[in-house]
């Protein structure tokens, strides 16, 4: 509590955080706000209840980072990729092995079509 330019009383510091003067004295008493003791009532400022909120929101998005990678959301996501690959890739085997079977279903009939074209341009220039 370096600055003292605005020193505000437990009762204001509630109305801003919206946490109770008992709650507050608890933090103080505990170190996570800084305070001093002015008579019987402990003063703080407004910049360090706002610190304290601030580290709050803080702690608590690491946390819901953290949860979002649990070890079983990590582990349905590693499924859930597992599978959108393996799909992906029998996609395209399936479409590579079915041009190849459709073109032996066929006998080769685009080869046979330009072997009689080339045949038959055979056949003219005779």
């Amino acid at each position: 509590m370096e600055s003292l330019k605005k020193i505000i009383n437990l009762n204001q510091a509630s109305k801003i955080s919206g946490y109770s003067q008992d709650y507050l004295g608890y933090l103080i008493r505990n170190g996570d706000i800084k305070a001093k003791k002015v008579g019987r009532g402990w003063a703080t400022t407004e910049e360090e209840v706002n610190n304290y909120i601030f580290k709050q929101k803080v702690r608590h998005e690491k946390f819901a980072i953290r949860g979002f990678f649990s070890p079983s959301r990590r582990n349905n996501i590693f499924l859930i990729t597992m599978i959108f690959f393996v799909g992906v890739f029998g996609v395209i085997f399936y479409i590579t092995n079915f041009q190849n079977s459709n073109d032996i279903a066929t006998g080769g009939a685009v080869n046979k079509t330009l072997s009689s074209d080339v045949e038959a341009a055979a056949v003219i220039k005779q």
